[in-house]
């Protein structure tokens, strides 16, 4: 197992960066990929519309994660080891990590058009158990980049620095995405944390998800749990 490794290089005056944010984004993929294979196991073959609409919405979480992923390997991992090049084991790590993920969600949509083709547990089954593969891969990365590289990103980042990529990042997802992941997050949060994270949403996103997001944000979820408890969601509690 890689560990810490001591400070070198140098850390630009001003730099220091709060990453919670970041955390909240992979708890919610943690959350999901916990959920879909039950959901995906547990959505009726004789409802073939309830199927493609799961369906839909597992392939809506992949190309988040992927996009998620990406916006990572163009933005953080440069930056790091050009600023602190003692965390360059660490990014290795991270972009493998990241590429063994890649070649998971890249395997799904194929095993999502036979189950949408041919409803049943011969197709079923196999799309869970990549979703359940997918998972177990995934949690390990997270929690490595979480113990690795994020207190480099705290050290090498400025404030003003995190913030424009966390606004860049919004930019990178479709709207449905940003839906989903904004009202898992918000919803496994205390209320007063949930508000805190409400001041630093656009307007315009608060504005839809009151009105139209949170209802999408639900049916989704619906779909892909299919009933399975969410860990850390609280239906009714943090609503804008």
């Amino acid at each position: 197992m890689a560990t810490m490794l001591p400070p070198s290089g140098e850390v630009p005056a001003g730099a220091g960066c709060d990453t919670k944010d970041l955390v909240f984004v992979h708890d919610a993929f943690r959350r999901l990929y916990q959920v879909m294979p039950a959901g995906v196991r547990g959505t009726p073959a004789s409802d073939p519309k309830r199927v493609r609409a799961v369906a839909r919405n597992v392939l809506l979480v992949g190309e988040a994660l992927h996009h998620h992923h990406h916006f990572e390997d163009d933005s953080f991992w440069d930056a790091m080891t050009a600023r602190k090049p003692a965390c360059a084991i660490h990014v290795d790590l991270m972009r493998q990590h990241h590429r063994e993920v890649a070649v998971l969600i890249d395997a799904t949509p194929a095993l999502i058009d036979a189950w949408c083709a041919d409803p049943g547990p011969a197709t079923s089954e196999p799309l869970a158990v990549q979703l359940e593969q997918t998972g177990a891969v995934l949690r390990n990365h997270l929690e490595n980049e979480e113990r690795l590289a994020m207190p480099v990103m705290q050290e090498v980042f400025t404030q003003e620095e995190w913030d424009a990529l966390g606004a860049q990042a919004q930019k990178t997802y479709d709207r449905s995405q940003i839906f989903l992941f904004f009202g898992l997050i918000q919803d496994s949060l205390t209320p007063e944390v949930a508000a805190d994270l409400m001041k630093e949403i656009p307007a315009v996103i608060r504005t839809l998800y009151k009105f139209y997001g949170r209802r999408q944000y639900e049916r989704s979820l619906a779909l892909l749990s299919a009933g399975t408890a969410v860990p850390g969601y609280r239906p009714s509690e943090g609503a804008a």
